[in-house]
């Protein structure tokens, strides 16, 4: 016999079988990600790019003492840390074409999500640069991470090297073992990463491209000489010579010439986990200013690989 209990049971049940859906409600799609909405359709050059608002660095000091381009912008993020360190590296065809304002709105997109990113600049071509000058400062700027790690928590064991244009030549050989006889002092902390922002990732191959790029000759002065002249010091800058110890690679495809697949493959077949992604075959700035279509594409894996995620 059917007890009035159970039959109210029963009727509760129907009730709520009959008001359940027929198939289970799909998750709502994840909200975009307004840091990457594309809210600027502006086209950028060398000297608008530097009007790009940015936030003041938390810090600007020297990093040496021979030249007053001896100097870097550091830009922490909020909270205790210890961050993870981006060195960004401006680029200005290595003569004084650029500086650290091309690239202090990435620089404070990077600080505010989480990243703290030095930004140093050296003596290029016209300001006491070329071999060894200018590779001296590389090194002693890119070093100069150890110093602030006293005074700022910064994460020395995620280090990423980000290059921009001529800037990605210190961005490969900083993460490399052999300096050549460039001149290091001390130990270079380590690099797990690093990131070509629309740049040659061997500096040979762009010789007969240089002038027509930079206006003028400019590898040549910069080396001291030609590969014919000086070959040793452009295998130091061939990464399949010169192997980066590093993890990983993010190669911006951007206006400059694309990138070479010989080297691309030579690197993979390092073990280095290498990542390319094209933007605006056109433009060579967009790329470095938050809010366009070209930093939209760009972004994520900025932020993943600068994370060491």
């Amino acid at each position: 016999m059917t007890t009035r209990n159970t039959i109210s049971a029963l009727a509760l049940a129907a009730t709520l079988a009959a008001c359940a859906p027929a198939t289970p409600l799909a998750e709502a799609p994840p909200a975009p990600d307004v840091r990457f909405a594309v809210t600027d359709t502006a086209d950028y050059n060398p000297r608008s790019v530097n009007a790009v608002p940015s936030d003041p660095p938390t810090l600007k000091v020297a990093y040496g003492s021979a030249s007053d381009r001896q100097y870097g912008e550091l830009r922490m993020p909020q909270g205790k840390g210890p961050f993870p360190v981006a060195v960004i590296v401006h680029g200005g065809c290595w003569a004084g074409m650029g500086g650290t304002s091309n690239v202090a709105a990435l620089a404070s997109f990077l600080a505010r999500n989480g990243v703290a990113v030095w930004t140093p600049s050296y003596r290029e071509l016209g300001s006491d640069g070329g071999w060894p000058n200018t590779f001296a400062d590389w090194a002693q700027g890119f070093g100069y991470v150890k110093t602030l790690a006293q005074d700022y928590p910064l994460d020395l064991k995620r280090i990423t090297v980000m290059g921009h244009s001529a800037g990605v030549t210190p961005a490969m050989w900083l993460g490399t073992g052999n300096k050549g006889d460039a001149v290091v002092k001390g130990e270079l902390p380590a690099v797990q990463a690093a990131v070509a922002l629309d740049g040659p990732l061997s500096l040979g191959g762009f010789v007969d491209a240089d002038a027509m790029i930079c206006g003028k000759p400019v590898i040549a002065p910069l080396m001291g000489g030609t590969p014919d002249e000086v070959p040793a010091r452009f295998a130091m800058l061939d990464p399949l010579v010169n192997k980066p110890l590093i993890k990983r690679l993010l190669v911006i495809d951007g206006a400059l010439p694309d990138p070479d697949p010989v080297v691309l493959d030579g690197l993979r077949a390092q073990g280095i986990a290498v990542e390319v992604i094209r933007v605006d075959q056109e433009e060579h700035f967009n790329l470095l200013v938050p809010g366009t279509a070209d930093f939209a594409l760009i972004g994520p894996a900025l932020l993943k690989i600068a994370g060491g995620r």
